[in-house]
């Protein structure tokens, strides 16, 4: 998949974002777009009527599950990377569905257009750590052999930085012949490097991409059917390199030697400066730090042979000496140095996160407020690599802010039909989680739009679309439920009872639900912001996956008849909880 078509039609949206919007003070006056309930009965709660809960659960279908996510996780919304364009567009797709489906906007920037879908947005300033430029020279005794400068807005095809924030880094070079270590292959270029008694420690690493191909493209190690292993991406060469016993000084990837190349390097020089005008990690504070980590850069095989050229060697040469031997080829270039320059700047971005609500109908009970929580942000689009770069997070989290819009709209039914919550639903889309809870962040610790001793329980929808590796096949009928009694027993007993009463008979699953969980999902999405402050929560969850991160996280994979189960279920819990007389009661420890 490519990014035209994005490129091309994402400027339809943008004009959604930019009016002002309502202050948080204008909260309560804000514009009822609801229609009128149709009867003034008190809503009875999901114990009292499952009946009536079913009929509206009944309402939450796969087919409108995956009809939202098809297009919420497709590339137009360019991956959802905080604070760039797709995350704008996505941001305007929320909002625009909740006005129509008739919630009020809950947005806190200033507006005096009430229709507008900026009135559902929260905007806040995160600070970004930027590339302005990275120069790379090559020295071979006093001579200077190669040099290129890359940047967001200058490059000349010759290289490109993938990573890194060393401001300086100077030293010799070691050519380790494709950077793999692969005991059950029998391939392992770091135990030549020490048999040679070769010490990579302070040195550059220079490294083939990839692996020891065919020219037809297959692997000539011993994988099955000649299928490229893991070391055929950059990920485990880089992981591999710095977590040996010589941390190097810095790593080079020659791009664009031998098959299997599938875009030149020019061009992915050029997705790469598109990269580089985006950050690298976002923060709430100005004052932003980051751990120094080596520079690895992607370089041409011509600028490689400059270096290797006083040792006799030449890319392509060594390329097919190791093919043809299967044997590492490693040694250390006499006379080669390499030093790297790197320029970053903290830059201030705007995002937003989204917020709507359902106004509750018990005059004493309004003020009160059940949150349902998801984050509408991704990963973005992987510049500079090959095949399909955009990921589209389809479970991650598109699965839990479309499960969010359906549940949003199962309660405005139930609403039209005369069962309003007698308690205030507040559904709220973040941004920044993937960097870091960023947006959850600023609603609770900043800007709370509804007051946190007035919210009585968070909802967390995160990844809520995939089976996991724990749950084989026959085994699929599952949730992940974490934190549900960290804080409030009654709140977890209220969802393992709706869950039964309502007929949606799934396994809660609890292996993660604890403090002493290794994986700490229970502080690992958005849930958290709230629970910090002793308001009761469950997150609901259903694992990690093999696309995790990755761009093949697509709609397609989800199972949506299971995540319509989910929803059913979030949306029983949360009808409990908005209609019952007294909030879901804290007795547990929170996180102290």
């Amino acid at each position: 998949m490519t990014t035209r078509h994005a490129l091309r039609t994402g400027v339809l949206l943008i004009a959604l974002l930019g009016a002002p919007t309502l202050p948080p003070s204008a909260l309560a006056q804000s514009a009822d777009v609801a229609p009128e309930l149709k009867r003034p009965a008190v809503t009875p709660t999901a114990f009292e009527a499952p009946d009536v809960v079913a009929r509206y659960q009944a309402t939450i279908t796969p087919d409108d599950l995956a009809a939202h996510l098809y297009f919420f996780a497709s590339d137009f919304f360019e991956g959802r990377e905080t604070a760039t364009r797709g995350q704008k567009l996505a941001a305007a797709y929320l909002a625009s569905q909740y006005r129509k489906m008739g919630l009020k906007p809950a947005g806190t920037a200033a507006t005096d257009d009430p229709y507008t879908p900026a009135a559902y947005l929260q905007p806040f300033t995160v600070y970004g750590d930027q590339l302005r430029s990275a120069r790379l020279t090559f020295q071979v005794a006093d001579d200077t052999v190669a040099a290129s400068v890359f940047g967001p807005t200058h490059y000349d095809g010759q290289m490109y930085l993938s990573y890194g924030n060393t401001p300086s880094a100077e030293g010799g070079v070691v050519f380790a012949g494709y950077g793999i270590r692969d005991p059950q292959l029998g391939y392992n270029d770091y135990a030549a490097l020490r048999e040679q008694g070769i010490s990579t420690t302070g040195k550059w690493l220079l490294m083939l991409r990839a692996e020891p191909m065919a020219d037809d493209g297959t692997s000539l190690l011993p994988t099955a059917e000649g299928r490229l292993s893991r070391w055929s991406s950059g990920t485990d060469k880089i992981m591999t390199a710095l977590q040996g016993q010589g941390l190097p000084l810095g790593i080079l990837i020659i791009g664009d030697a031998g098959p299997g190349v599938t875009r030149s390097l020019p061009e992915r020089t050029a997705l790469a400066a598109q990269q580089a005008q985006s950050v690298s990690r976002l923060s709430l504070r100005p004052n932003l730090t980051t751990r120094p980590y080596p520079p690895i850069y992607v370089i041409s095989s011509a600028m490689a042979d400059r270096l290797l050229a006083a040792s006799g060697h030449t890319t392509e040469g060594l390329r097919r000496q190791i093919n043809a031997s299967l044997k590492p080829v490693v040694f250390e270039l006499e006379n080669a140095r390499v030093s790297s320059t790197i320029e970053r700047a903290v830059e201030p971005l705007q995002t937003e996160n989204v917020i709507a609500f359902i106004e509750g109908t018990d005059p004493d009970l309004k003020d009160e407020a059940v949150v349902l929580s998801s984050h509408y942000d991704h990963i973005g689009i992987n510049y500079g690599q090959e095949g399909d770069v955009i990921n589209n997070g389809a479970d991650d989290d598109g699965s839990g802010t479309v499960t969010i819009l359906e549940i949003a709209e199962a309660f405005m039914k139930a609403r039209q039909d005369g069962y309003g919550p007698r308690r205030s639903i507040l559904f709220l889309n973040v941004s920044g989680e993937e960097k870091g809870l960023l947006g959850s962040a600023y609603y609770a610790d900043v800007e709370p739009v509804w007051p946190l001793e007035k919210t009585v329980a968070n909802l967390n929808l995160d990844m809520v679309g995939r089976f996991d590796p724990e749950h084989p096949k026959g085994s699929e009928n599952y949730v992940y439920i974490i934190g549900s009694n960290l804080i409030s027993q009654e709140l977890h007993d209220i969802n393992q009872r709706v869950n039964a009463i309502t007929g949606v008979n799934l396994e809660l699953d609890e292996r993660f639900n604890s403090r002493d969980d290794p994986n700490r999902f229970y502080a690992r999405s958005d849930h958290w912001n709230f629970g910090k402050h002793g308001i009761p929560f469950i997150f609901f969850f259903t694992g990690t996956h093999e696309d995790y991160h990755q761009p093949g996280d697509e709609a397609h994979k989800i199972a949506y008849d299971r995540m319509a189960r989910i929803a059913r279920l979030v949306f029983a819990t949360a009808w409990q909880v908005a209609n019952q007389d007294t909030p879901p009661a804290v007795t547990g420890t929170g996180f102290n």
